[in-house]
């Protein structure tokens, strides 16, 4: 049934429609009337909802369609007439029938894809028309894909007879893009050379569906190939094709190529002087579109599996090919392509290299993970940052930093691990290094991996971040345990206050309330760890204004988000506070929990970090007591205040995993706690011999370093380890503690004495001597020489 046919039905079963409609309704009265008290159903309501819309006295046909392609014909004349609920109805039943795709690719060479289409924008005929245009989009790029039928429809389009002609440009036509692959392969065919021109009309006649996949083709390392694509775009006339020229027409050397871009372009926009206007200022669009799809402000639209379409050109197949990927996948990949381009028009631009190594950079991170070392070898990302030098990746991390990509701050800071220097650590010109900065950026991941990388470059002297650097190890320690972030309110109100923090702790935080800015500030600054801080507009003992640019530029906070709220004032009055510093944003007053979390949710989602793993957690708890023993090594433990983490390190002294590496990091806090885990851990027989050995050494350097700190009771308990232990790396170990505990006179002959160092020569099988000569059980009662009495 032609649309024709159908908007003339249309009107007449209207009409019809109208002029029965008061028999309709007498009909059905009296129906109601004579029906018996008891015949209605237990429930009506439930048997009302299983009457399908098809059935309802408004349905318009008088003869109900029974076939799958009378009932979708039925659903375009319920469209064309505006009965979209009685269409809808159809539509369901034309679902249920579970039509073959046979069936879905006779309608759409029927009605064309148009048909579907114009369905699926219809909103009250969805979900159910989404799923139909889904459904039949599939059915025909299977049967428009099949090798043989794509040969046909070819071989029919170059053919002498017009008949076969115009038969194969419908049927390609209506095929639309799933025939663009095979038109393209045709482009690079030796055999279809002189028939160039036929099927760039075939595909000016597909039209702009086929412009992403044509765009895509520009990628064909054959030129003649990129030449007839270039003319085709320029046929077709969409705009969205103009970036894609650019790179072609931007170029620096006339080319056969350039030229033929530079009057596709004129096509598309009309005259030579707008086209001279598009060209001008070519790296700087193609740099800016490139950039688009690095922060995520270009994505193509995404369907109900949540994918995106692309093209890609398939080398191996020599053509292009159709791909579903997440959105961000998609628009990394054509981030790298622009960037690309823009490399061609101004390979010498700093902005267009550093954005294409951190589109690198984001790709790299999407491949190997978070929490995954990357790939190093000819032509991986990190061969190819390290040939580009400390300069390029330095911008590059710095452009990651300030546009919160931490995924390409990652991957930066694993390249300059390897090819940094200790200069990257030191601030130049009162300006905080990229290095430096990711210490404080909000994302636990990418403090992490600075912290890595700065500890890698092994920095001989103190430095600026060595405090910061302690701090973080110090957290990953323990965030095996928790994974609560850290939030702060700063509201001199004090009932407010505590009110908003108890909101925040509801969602997760755990809370500091402060009463004044000057406070608020001293404590994010001092304890580096605060992912959010929520501050009133009136906030008292440094104002607003004062906070904030204490908050913003301080790089132990700078990058800390700051959410302002307050009952006078409105968003319009922050605004330039906002536009003043980076990540200032502001909220209302708010009245719940779940006020706060519904106008902090847009807000937080920015700062993109997802929750580290259970994996990452423990990953990073044995990696930071790796790089905490490192450090507490030599000399380099002159350069770190071990006594700022002194409770997570005892703490995950209990983690038998960590205890043989944490150990050493004990040695290096001066403190009575520090002497007492150690002797308590070379004492108990309950830990293995490797740990009470080390514990044992690291507890003669920690009483030769700091002196006896630990009790009579402690010393008691170690000579008794001594004297019960076999073991001999272990016994040799305590050996030495007891001499760095400076026995008595006393003690010291006893030991001696026990040496049986004057007896007999042994027996060449000489039997074991369990006899164990007991020392003075009070040591009290020999004199003492400093106390010690061991």
């Amino acid at each position: 049934m032609t649309p024709v046919i159908r908007r003339v039905l249309g009107g007449i079963v209207t009409l019809g429609f109208i002029s029965s409609g008061a028999v309709s309704l007498q009909a059905q009265d009296a129906a109601v009337e004579a029906a018996p008290a008891d015949s209605a159903p237990a429930d009506a309501a439930d048997t009302a909802s299983e009457i399908s819309e098809t059935d309802s006295p408004d349905n318009p046909l008088v003869v109900e369609p029974k076939t799958p392609e009378e009932i979708f014909d039925a659903v375009l004349l319920m469209v064309d007439i505006s009965r979209i609920e009685v269409a809808r109805g159809y539509l369901k039943k034309f679902l249920a029938e579970e039509p073959t795709d046979e069936v879905l690719i006779q309608l759409r060479e029927k009605y064309g894809p148009g048909a579907f289409l114009r369905l699926a924008n219809i909103k009250e005929l969805r979900p159910e028309s989404q799923t139909l245009l889904e459904r039949n989009n599939t059915a025909y790029r299977q049967y428009a894909n099949d090798p043989a039928r794509l040969d046909s429809f070819l071989k029919g389009l170059v053919s002498d007879d017009v008949e076969q002609r115009t038969i194969a440009r419908h049927q390609m036509e209506t095929a639309g893009t799933a025939v663009v692959p095979a038109l393209v392969a045709a482009l690079g065919d030796p055999k279809y050379a002189s028939f160039k021109g036929t099927i760039v009309e075939m595909l000016v006649r597909i039209g702009r569906p086929a412009t992403p996949a044509l765009h895509a083709a520009l990628a064909s390392p054959d030129s003649p190939t990129r030449q007839s694509v270039i003319l085709a775009l320029g046929l077709i006339r969409d705009e969205a094709s103009i970036p894609h020229l650019i790179r072609f027409a931007g170029q620096p050397e006339a080319s056969a190529e350039s030229e033929a871009a530079k009057k596709a372009i004129t096509r598309i926009v009309g005259n030579d002087s707008a086209a001279r206007a598009q060209l001008q200022g070519a790296a700087s669009r193609l740099v800016k579109t490139a950039r688009d799809y690095y922060l995520g402000r270009n994505t193509g639209r995404i369907g109900s599996d949540q994918l995106v379409t692309t093209w890609v050109w398939d080398e191996s197949a020599r053509t292009v090919r159709e791909l579903r990927l997440p959105p961000a996948t998609a628009a990394i990949q054509q981030g790298i392509f622009f960037a690309d381009a823009a490399l061609d028009v101004a390979p010498e631009r700093l902005d267009v290299q550093t954005t294409y190594l951190n589109l690198l950079f984001a790709q790299e991170a999407a491949t190997v993970g978070f929490n995954k070392p990357i790939a190093s070898g000819p032509g991986s990302v990190q061969d190819i940052a390290a040939s580009v030098g400390l300069a390029a990746v330095n911008r590059a991390l710095a452009d990651a930093l300030e546009w919160h990509k931490l995924d390409s701050a990652l991957v930066a800071l694993q390249v300059l691990a390897r090819i940094g220097n200790v200069q990257q650590i030191r601030s130049v010109g009162g300006q905080q290094s990229p290095l430096l900065r990711a210490l404080n950026f909000p994302s636990r991941r990418v403090q992490f991996a600075a912290a890595e990388t700065i500890i890698a470059l092994d920095p001989a002297m103190k430095y600026a971040g060595s405090e910061r650097v302690i701090a973080i190890l110090g957290r990953a320690l323990t965030q095996a345990e928790t994974t609560m972030k850290q939030g702060m309110v700063l509201d001199s109100v004090i009932n407010r206050g505590q009110s908003i923090a108890g909101f925040l702790r509801e969602l997760g935080f755990e809370i500091n309330h402060r009463q004044t800015g000057k406070e608020g500030f001293r404590t994010a600054a001092s304890l580096q760890e605060v992912d959010l801080i929520l501050l009133d507009a009136n906030i008292q003992r440094w104002g607003l204004s004062e906070t904030l640019t204490n908050l913003k530029y301080d790089p132990r906070t700078k990058d800390i988000p700051i959410v302002i709220y307050g009952e006078a004032v409105t968003e319009r009055t922050i605004r330039v506070y906002m536009k003043q510093f980076p990540n200032v944003h502001y909220i209302e007053v708010p009245a719940s929990a779940e006020d706060l979390e519904r106008q902090l949710e847009p807000i937080l989602s920015q700062q993109a970090e997802l929750p580290l793993t259970a994996d990452e957690r423990s990953t990073k708890s044995s990696r930071a007591a790796e790089l905490l023993s490192f450090l507490s090594n030599g000399q380099r433990r002159k350069l770190y205040d071990f006594t700022l983490i002194e409770k997570p390190v005892l703490n995950s002294l209990q983690n038998a995993q960590l205890a043989a590496q944490l150990l050493p990091v004990v040695n290096a806090i001066p403190s009575i706690a520090s002497q007492t885990q150690l002797a308590e851990f070379a004492a108990d027989p309950a830990q293995t011999n490797q740990v009470r050995s080390v514990a044992s050494r690291q507890l003669v350097s920690h009483l030769q370093l700091y002196g006896l700190l630990i009790t009579k009771e402690h010393v008691t308990q170690l000579r008794a380890a001594w004297q019960e232990t076999t073991q001999p790396a272990l016994h040799a170990e305590l050996s030495a503690v007891m001499g760095v505990l400076q026995p008595n006179a006393a003690l010291i002959g006893q030991r001696l004495k026990r040496s049986g160092a004057a007896r007999a020569p042994a027996p060449s099988t000489p039997a074991p001597d369990t006899t164990k000569p007991a020392e003075s059980a009070d040591p009290a009662s020999a004199p003492a020489t400093d106390g010690a009495n061991s």
